[in-house]
């Protein structure tokens, strides 16, 4: 968990060498991670990269298109660990693993993985690309059930909904002290993977459907 007690210099302070852009959002995302996406300004920012606070306005143009940049690092970052985690796996066993390493991310990223909640996406052409990103390849692990395409991409928004759901709760210490949380992630994962499957094709119409593609 973040420690969001003072506002003490966080663990690594980029104060040698070039600020840019990426520095900005770098120390954005590890102050966030360390103290809580509430400790996040360009004060505070500017403090840890040892320069004054109009200097970085000639990298990032406000607080806004900070939240923004902080949105897109944290689903690049979990795209890419979704992706990873589904390698060589198909079926349940597959949505297990990216279950798994959405839960793992969040762990990670607390305070990055609050960024995605404080900006709206909609509207967004960068965040709206960025979120199907992240639909796209929990679908992509959903490749080995007969689901139509359709299918594929709804069952996709709702793995995606209840792992937002619990994870959220989870980090925000939602669940009762005496909940079993690990037992409950894996009957939530059945839960889904049981859904999924309600939804396959029969045999006959999933090879049909797969020839006309």
């Amino acid at each position: 968990m973040p420690n969001r007690a003072g506002s003490a210099p966080i663990k690594t302070r980029a104060r040698t060498g070039r600020v840019t852009a990426k520095t900005v959002v770098d120390t954005a995302v590890l102050l966030a991670d360390t103290e809580g996406i509430d400790a996040v300004s360009l004060t505070r920012i500017a403090s840890e990269l040892g320069v004054t606070q109009p200097s970085i306005y000639r990298h990032i143009n406000g607080i806004q298109e900070l939240k923004k940049a902080m949105v897109l690092r944290a689903r690049e970052l979990l795209v890419a660990d979704l992706r990873e985690a589904a390698i060589g796996r198909t079926r349940d066993e597959a949505v297990l693993a990216v279950a798994t390493a959405w839960r793992h991310f969040v762990r990670v990223h607390p305070g990055l993985y609050d960024a995605t909640d404080r900006i709206a996406t909609a509207g967004d052409t960068d965040l709206e690309s960025s979120l199907d990103q992240v639909v796209h390849v929990l679908a992509m692990s959903m490749k080995g059930y007969r689901l139509a395409p359709d299918e594929q991409v709804h069952s996709a928004r709702s793995v995606r909904s209840a792992l937002h759901g619990f994870v959220a709760l989870e980090k925000e210490a939602g669940h009762p002290p005496a909940a079993g949380l690990d037992q409950s992630f894996e009957r939530l994962v059945a839960l889904l993977v049981a859904g999924i499957r309600a939804m396959e094709l029969p045999e006959a119409v999933a090879g049909a459907t797969s020839r006309r593609k």
